[in-house]
């Protein structure tokens, strides 16, 4: 498509179209092992456009050290960036372009492009209108796109869940927390709820992209009915904005306080659930993830599992990239010491900066008697990495509840 003389013309566009983008083929002396991709924006008539970035999750560099920028073809209103990936990449990106004066700082190093970048995340960015699949939303609210190329694995449960209303019980509650001084929306889900035993908890973290960008119900509907998860209530925490999260998931125990106190009286209230440590899921990512780790070993009592993907383990300084930050230096004197906890880590192999990190919190648990498992997998920073991680983790943490014993 790149080398016909018509580029840029409406028949040609017409033919992207129809392929839909980006586009694909075999990247050349790679032996078939890596895809040439090309990502491909087109300029609106009578536009300003003075430049277009992009940014692919976990594999741009970071906008702080200078976004990726798409290449402009004189005479045409064609942007396009190829780059190679593995056939078996999932990810997402989103595009961004801006106008003259728009343009990143000369001055003030990384802290000011990240600024600067944030800045136009919410007014510029955007999904690739191109690309025909599904497009979410990302933690700062800007809309991003899927890259699924044919090799990457999908989890059979999101396949068959399809569009499919929920099966089991959904019921939404707002938490106006008097501790926090804020409100939010809670989901609380129970499937197959006409089971007569008190089900198992699961918390999700970051609820509101599991409720509404991309809704689990029915993914969790399917593993229940063939018997690979226990029935359950999901209770689903909504993380407000990208400020609050920052605030409250970093190891923040006023958070967990209000949560413990405020929060699980009201959603037992509704929906009946288990007050055991041993049949209790806490799940996040990112921040999320750190956060998941940091109520089980400070609340032992009521959250004995943790599913962490992408854990931030760096927390506070991001330039650790070796150890297993604050959280795992407090591993051996927190209250849960004695009390041996479950853990199970997920850390996408693309996430350079997080590895260390996250290997080094496994061996502090497992030092300090705790059973923690390390799942590294093909993947990066990116929620349609973490999509088919949950379900696998859930799973896996889950597969004994039908055997302990009940309240």
């Amino acid at each position: 498509m790149m080398d016909r003389a018509d580029l840029g013309s409406a028949s040609w566009w017409s033919g992207v179209a129809a392929r839909g983008t980006p586009l694909l083929r075999v990247a050349e002396g790679e032996d078939g092992a890596m895809a040439a991709v090309t990502f491909l924006w087109r300029e609106p008539a009578a536009a300003q456009t003075q430049d277009v970035y992009i940014d692919v999750y976990s594999h741009t560099p970071h906008p702080s050290n200078g976004p990726a920028a798409m290449r402009r073809h004189p005479g045409t209103d064609v942007w396009s960036w190829e780059t190679t990936l593995p056939w078996d990449w999932r990810g997402s990106y989103f595009l961004l372009p801006v106008a003259a004066g728009q343009q990143p700082p000369q001055e003030g190093g990384g802290a000011a492009l990240r600024r600067w970048w944030v800045g136009l995340l919410e007014t510029n960015a955007q999904a690739d209108p191109l690309n025909p699949g599904p497009a979410h939303g990302g933690n700062w609210g800007q809309p991003l796109s899927p890259l699924v190329l044919p090799d990457a694995a999908v989890h059979r449960a999101w396949d068959r869940a399809g569009g499919a209303l929920p099966q089991g019980r959904l019921a939404r509650h707002r938490w106006q927390s008097a501790a926090l001084d804020i409100g939010r929306e809670t989901w609380i889900y129970r499937t197959a709820p006409h089971t007569a035993c008190e089900a198992p908890l699961v918390l999700l973290l970051d609820g509101q992209y599991w409720a509404q960008q991309m809704p689990l119900f029915g993914a969790l509907d399917v593993l229940t009915a063939q018997g690979e998860l226990p029935p359950a209530v999901y209770l689903l925490v909504d993380a407000v904005s990208p400020g609050r999260r920052a605030l409250e998931l970093p190891c923040h125990a006023p958070f967990w306080e209000a949560l413990l106190e405020e929060l699980l009286p009201a959603a037992h209230a509704l929906e009946p659930f288990s007050a055991q440590p041993g049949r209790t899921v806490v799940a996040g990512q990112s921040f999320g993830g750190l956060a998941a780790a940091y109520a089980a070993l400070h609340w032992p009592a009521r959250f004995g599992n943790v599913l962490s993907q992408s854990g931030s383990f760096w927390w506070p300084d991001p330039s650790d990239t070796a150890s297993g930050g604050w959280l795992a230096g407090s591993v051996a004197q927190g209250p849960a010491l004695g009390q041996p906890l479950r853990f199970l880590l997920e850390i996408g192999c693309y996430e350079d900066e997080m590895l260390g990190p996250n290997r080094s919190f496994h061996q502090a648990l497992c030092a300090a008697g705790h059973r923690s498992f390390l799942r590294e997998v093909r993947g990066g920073h990116d929620w349609l990495c973490w999509r088919d991680g949950l379900l696998e983790g859930l799973c896996e943490l889950m597969k004994d509840f039908d055997e302990t014993e009940q309240p």
